[in-house]
């Protein structure tokens, strides 16, 4: 039986530092699928081709992946995720697009350079500017939306997403690095054998906060009541989901 770890790198959820990890592990022998376009996703299928495509692969990374894993009979998958605080994610979805080279082609990017704060997060919750700060996670683990130009999340999806988590053989928090990264070690090593967690943050925002309620603080000030409240609304499934995955993390974060 080959085993493949998959690792579903959903946007600024501490992606880049696993990454690292992971080619620190398993070198050239790590590999990666998207989309053509920035708003595709990409299904079990198109992984599993890949996958027994490139022979060598040990690890896979994917922005655009999407669950269920991949069903084989002589591939086993291991997925490897994270999740974040939703709210606290927005403030690093702005700093990163914010950042991006001056020449970059991301209409994000641009908006995040011309805009403050609060005038990028009412550009991005307008319609029609993709799901990316609008419950992310809920739609990212439901799987049912195809173009994130327009996804929307719904309680169904909700619902799967909760379940998925609920299944998961491993999952991280960002909020909860050094324990998921310990985590991880367990996880990884009953079948990968002694992996090395040494970590070092990657595209870290150095101008936020360390604290996560001051970082909570920040953006509600930056925002406003009123902006602040729509942001709540339009991320209060991924608030529920994150509160699931906390409980569960905790439950089971001794095992």
């Amino acid at each position: 039986m080959r085993h493949v770890l998959l690792h579903y790198h959903i946007f600024k959820n501490a992606g880049s530092t696993i990454d690292a990890i992971l080619k620190n592990n398993f070198g050239d022998q790590c590999g990666s699928i998207e989309g053509r376009n920035p708003w595709d996703t990409v299904d079990s299928g198109a992984i599993l081709r890949y996958t027994m495509n490139n022979p060598n692969i040990r690890a896979i990374s994917s922005h655009q992946a999407r669950l269920p894993v991949p069903n084989c009979s002589n591939i086993f998958f291991h997925p490897l995720m994270f999740l974040r605080h939703p709210i606290d994610r927005v403030g690093s979805v702005y700093s990163f697009e914010r950042n991006q080279p001056i020449n970059s082609k991301s209409l994000g990017a641009n908006i995040a350079r011309e805009k403050e704060f609060a005038g990028y997060v009412k550009w991005r919750l307008s319609d029609g500017n993709g799901a990316v700060i609008k419950n992310f996670q809920t739609v990212y683990l439901s799987g049912r939306e195809h173009d994130m130009r327009m996804a929307n999340a719904t309680e169904s999806d909700l619902k799967e997403a909760m379940e998925t988590v609920s299944q998961l053989p491993f999952f991280g928090l960002v909020e909860h690095f050094r324990d998921s990264m310990e985590k991880m070690r367990k996880y990884l090593s009953k079948t990968f054998g002694s992996i090395d967690v040494t970590y070092s943050i990657l595209n870290k925002s150095t101008e936020r906060k360390t604290l996560l309620q001051e970082r909570l603080d920040d953006i509600e000030l930056m925002l406003g009541p009123d902006l602040y409240q729509e942001l709540l609304e339009k991320n209060k499934l991924d608030m529920r989901l994150y509160d699931h995955a906390l409980n569960l993390f905790f439950s089971t974060r001794n095992e």
